[in-house]
């Protein structure tokens, strides 16, 4: 495995929660981070939440239309089903900071498929099943809680 590729990776995906976190709370109010959270920890499958709202954050040098589709891991998917439980007035968003912006998805909000998706450039197969949201449920950060 390339670790010094996934290092990068990684620094660059917690560079940008941190970068966007300010505008992340002018739209979702006050927010905090599920690592801070010791019941949560460092591998839980959203980044941030409050108690209205669970946000993942995945971060990509493309502009958010540049492919048909964007996705997450269905792990993500499956906790959010787990949350909303818990919890039914929760409301679940799965973000994408691109090059053009912050676009998102909301929980369940529109038909999608579960595919297998991921990447092999860090020297290791790291496909796996993945929630696939075409295009035109994607909505920009701005205009999703309309």
């Amino acid at each position: 495995m390339d670790y010094k590729k996934q290092q990068v990776d990684l620094e660059f995906g917690f560079r940008s929660e941190e970068e966007t976190h300010e505008y992340l709370e002018s739209v979702f109010g006050k927010l905090m981070n599920t690592k801070d959270n010791r019941e949560m920890g460092n591998y839980f499958e959203f980044d941030k939440y409050n108690d209205d709202y669970f946000i993942e954050m995945k971060t990509r040098r493309i502009k958010h239309n540049q492919y048909e589709s964007l996705f997450f891991g269905v792990n993500k998917l499956d906790k959010g089903d787990e949350l909303l439980k818990e919890n039914p007035s929760l409301r679940i968003f799965y973000l994408w900071r691109c090059n053009d912006g912050v676009y998102g998805w909301e929980h369940n909000s529109t038909e999608f498929e579960i595919k297998k998706r991921g990447r092999t450039d860090r020297g290791r197969n790291e496909i796996d099943f993945c929630v696939d949201i075409k295009q035109k449920y994607i909505k920009p950060l701005k205009n999703l809680l309309d």
